[in-house]
């Protein structure tokens, strides 16, 4: 039987399109295998690129995260100090109080802790910080725990207040011996001590209740030097103070005595 032109295309049309799906079947592992080949570096550098971008940002966020907590750890590690401090002011002050009780004092006086908060030493004044608040008032009396006598406050305020030392210029108060006037710098002058008396260098100087100003027998320094003249009716003594501020950091305000 003889085939028209139109069919004998068609049977061709169709044994091409079953050639070529034997050829895709017989050579599918091949024509992939080609394509894997070719497109493998590609696939192994954007796959290494992308490894790196992940590793660089998980890096990135981990050194964050750390930094974060330790700066964390350093506010808490400040806290923590500052809480130790006041622990350690706190034991200081107790110990100071124990010893105080140990000695006496509050069977003498009632008394306020004060702690040193600045110092002018060439005007022979220092600061402390209590004030009005704890009931502190002007001209009381200022000691260290071993009843020496500093000096007395001058100026009060809500939570300060200005102590005017010993020894200042316009300090004048009786003692056992005498009268004391402070000289500035840290020395004190012993004025209107009797001719006949017998004042030796070394000899102790207390606190007089005289006037008022200051209690009995608070310890004020030792006699350096004695000034006698014939021609004047009393003695004069050179008196070196007893306190040393420079190694004084805790004080007691005498509230009542």
């Amino acid at each position: 039987m003889k085939l028209s032109l139109k069919e004998s295309k068609a049977l061709i049309g169709i044994l091409v399109v079953v050639l070529i799906f034997v050829l895709m079947n017989t050579f599918r592992a091949e024509v992939k295998g080609f394509f894997y080949s070719f497109s493998a570096p590609i696939q192994k550098t954007l796959w290494r690129a992308g490894k790196r971008s992940s590793d660089f940002l998980t890096g990135f966020l981990n050194r964050r995260y750390l930094k974060e907590r330790l700066n964390e750890l350093e506010l808490k590690n400040q806290e923590l100090i500052v809480q130790i401090e006041k622990l350690r002011d706190l034991k200081k002050e107790n110990e100071l109080l124990r010893r105080a009780l140990n000695l006496g004092l509050e069977k003498e006086f009632k008394l306020s802790l004060a702690q040193i908060i600045g110092k002018d030493i060439s005007q022979d004044f220092i600061l402390i910080d209590k004030g009005t608040k704890e009931g502190v008032l002007k001209d009381m009396p200022v000691i260290t725990e071993e009843k020496v006598l500093v000096g007395k406050i001058y100026e009060v305020y809500e939570d300060f207040s200005k102590v005017q030392l010993l020894s200042h210029k316009n300090s004048v108060f009786d003692t056992n011996l005498g009268l004391a006037k402070g000289q500035g710098n840290f020395n004190i002058l012993l004025e209107l001590i009797l001719r006949e008396k017998t004042v030796l260098k070394g000899d102790i100087v207390k606190s007089s209740a005289l006037g008022g100003i200051f209690p009995q027998g608070l310890l004020v320094g030792e006699i350096q030097a004695v000034k006698k003249n014939d021609v004047r009716p009393f003695q004069q003594a050179d008196v070196k103070p007893a306190f040393d501020i420079s190694k004084t950091g805790k004080l007691f305000i005498i509230l009542e005595f």
